[in-house]
């Protein structure tokens, strides 16, 4: 399929995928399917060059995923139902103030959709047997981020960095980090609840995770993954909380006579922070106080899905210029993004999912730690204001795997 859409596009590869519909054995079509669906999204953002053909694709193959699943009673103990509501108040919002129709109005159920296909692929195959199912999870991210580190060394499918950079497969360095600090987590799930005789593979792979985040340089992911991680010693070890509270607190108190800019010189990692950029968030803190005043201006229902995306492009076409730094293309905040798209009443909605996810999960630790990681993620990223990225179906894959567990209520394969 990727070799058919590298040469051929998007319509070479969609020819690939048709066949799957015919496959007698229900096992190798959903297991199928499912890596198919991880492939594309992942390589979904880029929209040029030899990969472009899974922006097209992503489609076609949850449309696909949708006939076959359908026939597994898409819908019963499927915990999708809980991002619907924020799926219709976006697409209401979408459909009656926003200036870009059909497309836009999509784009908002399609938070639906895609948690509806993916959630079910998990309660199917964790159903069937959960142990295949790790077992295939990690064997496609070790494929698929072992050929991102390949990349690295033979960059034969075309440019690998952007501004010194690594970005990989994905279309930017930020893409791969999230990527890769998503697919972190899933493999920290996945470490917790499999065989430990496999342990030393799974932290082979998680260091592989980490190496191409700092190979992307994105401050934002590297955080991330320290609140996960620090977050789940502070559960597991109780008296770990109480002494870091005093310390954080401790550390509050002096914090005013230090400059941290000569502490990150001095520590040899200005170059790798980007210390020059950290204090506006690489531009960001600009475009986010343009932001804010908009979102002032219609504070409860926001403009519609892409309204973000599109005020931020008119702004700087009319206050900037045609000649402008990289960060006046985004919002580059979720928060922001989706109060300018759906506002305060989408966001209460989509909290109720976020909400949803936390209680039902089972894993009363990794829970805390993977909501942190998430919400801290989203402060400088705007991934959560679209569910056709790379990353909010491995989101949902994350949340499946704490919450679905062998339970036989469902059609065998």
């Amino acid at each position: 399929m990727v070799v058919g859409g590298v040469f051929g596009g998007w319509m070479t590869a969609t020819a690939l995928c048709i066949p799957l519909l015919f496959i007698k054995n229900k096992l190798l079509k959903v297991e199928t399917l499912f890596m198919i669906l991880i492939i594309t999204f992942c390589l979904g953002d880029n929209f040029s060059g030899p990969l472009s053909f899974a922006q097209n694709l992503r489609f076609v193959v949850l449309g696909i995923s949708l006939l076959m699943l359908y026939n597994f009673d898409i819908y019963k103990y499927n915990i999708a139902r809980y991002i619907l509501p924020f799926a219709l108040v976006a697409t209401g919002i979408t459909l009656f103030l926003s200036p870009f129709g059909l497309m836009a109005t999509i784009r908002g159920l399609s938070y639906f959709i895609v948690a509806l296909v993916v959630f079910k692929f998990v309660q199917i195959l964790v159903d069937y047997n959960q142990q295949r199912f790790y077992n295939l999870i990690v064997t496609v991210l070790t494929l698929y981020f072992t050929l991102n580190l390949l990349v690295f060394f033979l960059p034969f499918l075309g440019e690998a960095d952007m501004k010194g950079r690594f970005m990989g497969l994905m279309a930017n360095p930020n893409g791969l980090a999230m990527v890769s600090l998503f697919s972190y987590v899933i493999i920290d799930v996945i470490k917790k609840t499999a065989q430990p005789s496999a342990s030393n593979i799974f932290l082979l792979l998680k260091a592989l995770l980490v190496v191409l985040i700092i190979l992307s340089g994105s401050r934002s992911a590297i955080f991330s993954v320290f609140i996960y991680e620090v977050s789940l010693r502070l559960l597991k070890y109780k008296f770990l909380l109480g002494l870091t509270l005093v310390c954080l607190v401790y550390i509050y108190g002096i914090s005013a006579t230090l400059d941290l800019n000569a502490i990150v010189k001095s520590l040899g990692l200005s170059s790798f922070l980007r210390v020059d950029s950290l204090e506006d968030a690489s531009g960001r803190t600009e475009v986010w106080a343009v932001a804010i005043e908009e979102i002032k201006r219609q504070p409860w229902l926001g403009k519609g899905m892409l309204y973000d995306t599109s005020y931020i492009k008119y702004y700087a076409d009319r206050y900037i210029g045609d000649v402008r730094e990289r960060h006046w293309g985004g919002i580059w905040n979720s928060y922001l993004s989706l109060l300018l798209n759906v506002g305060i009443v989408g966001l209460v909605a989509f909290s109720f999912f976020w909400y949803k996810m936390f209680a039902l999960s089972k894993m009363k630790i990794v829970r805390f730690a993977f909501l942190m990681l998430c919400l801290f993620s989203a402060i400088s990223e705007s991934w959560m204001a679209a569910s056709m990225n790379a990353f909010m179906p491995l989101v949902f894959i994350c949340w499946g795997l704490q919450i679905y567990h062998p339970n036989s209520k469902i059609e065998k394969l």
